[in-house]
């Protein structure tokens, strides 16, 4: 019998590590796909320089840049559309890389709000690198190996999605009247 762990990767046999090409392949072509789905208006390939580019330090870094642009979303409404997919690099490398959208915040908006506490790097994509943008991040011999292995991914990206504006109520003003003219009924003892 052939060891399980020696069998191909295909699709009827996925063994689902970021070590293994098809699969990082397939991964990135399902995140491609639902970035694209939002209909960004740019996309960039971006690479921040982290320091010490420990798991711990990346996961440090990782709460510092989403309380970053959720302050940013805070104060401006523009940013909610901001969407940001980040992979740690391996250790030699000292980068973080990945893929950002972006819609109505401009690439110089984004830069400097981001460049001032981390060395940030912007390259222009079209929709049709997007994947070769995402694969680029999630490569085998790229991204770190460092973490738990039955996490995949997880403990090694930074997703921030895009906030979706909420569906307004719509309140019937007849329900509104009719609750508020209901008397109480009479209680008999």
């Amino acid at each position: 019998m052939i060891n399980p762990h020696m069998r191909k990767c295909c699709s009827q046999n996925r063994c689902a590590q970021i070590d293994c090409v098809p699969c990082s392949r397939r991964y990135s072509n399902r995140l491609a796909r639902r970035i694209l789905a939002t209909e960004p208006r740019q996309l960039f390939a971006i690479e921040f320089e982290v320091f010490s580019p420990s798991l711990a330090n990346f996961w440090g870094w990782r709460t510092q840049i989403r309380n970053l642009i959720d302050y940013r979303r805070r104060v401006d409404r523009w940013w909610n559309s901001v969407e940001l997919h980040v992979w740690l690099s391996h250790s030699q490398d000292g980068r973080v890389r990945g893929v950002l959208a972006l819609d109505a915040v401009t690439e110089a908006e984004f830069f400097s709000a981001l460049n001032a506490r981390w060395p940030t790097t912007l390259h222009h994509i079209s929709s049709a690198d997007l994947w070769d943008a995402v694969y680029s991040a999630v490569r085998p011999e790229i991204i770190t190996r460092c973490g738990p292995r039955q996490a995949r991914y997880q403990s090694r990206k930074l997703t921030i999605p895009a906030r979706r504006k909420r569906p307004a109520v719509i309140r019937n003003p007849a329900v509104a009247d009719l609750v508020s003219s209901i008397d109480p009924m009479p209680i008999l003892l």
